[in-house]
């Protein structure tokens, strides 16, 4: 008897926590984003040439790397497999953007990350400004 109350509780505790959880996976995941693209910026100072982020949204992946495509900086997972357990990960326009040296960009790009109905947006300006949109 004790067990069964038990599962029930658990079963109800979880069943209210989910969408937090969902919520709080999906803010993890724009916040890793943006730092990346920060990172995109640094390596694009640093190298003195300009670097490609490049998103594959049917594997939830980007990857950092020079215009040449010589090296690869950083590659990040984010799908359902992953630790971020993102369902869907879209960048708009285009499905690359290219960060230059003094930290711009050339088109102003939005990544969309998301769990269910929760969705946040990670903003890269032209003008090299990073923001995280969302509730």
């Amino acid at each position: 008897m004790v067990l069964a109350v038990l599962g029930i509780l658990m079963a109800t505790a979880y069943w209210r926590m989910a969408p937090a959880l969902e919520r709080e996976r999906v803010r993890r995941g724009a916040w890793v984003i943006a730092a990346d693209l920060q990172y995109a910026q640094m390596i694009a100072a640093r190298q003195r040439q300009p670097v490609v982020v490049i998103v594959d949204s049917s594997l939830k992946m980007y990857l950092i790397r020079d215009r040449t495509g010589t090296s690869v900086y950083r590659e990040r997972f984010v799908g359902q497999d992953t630790d971020y357990g993102l369902e869907t990960l879209t960048v708009t326009p285009g499905s690359s953007v290219e960060v230059f040296p003094n930290g711009i960009a050339l088109v102003t790009t939005t990544f969309t990350v998301g769990i269910h109905d929760q969705e946040r947006q990670v903003r890269l300006t032209r003008a090299g400004q990073i923001r995280i949109l969302g509730s």
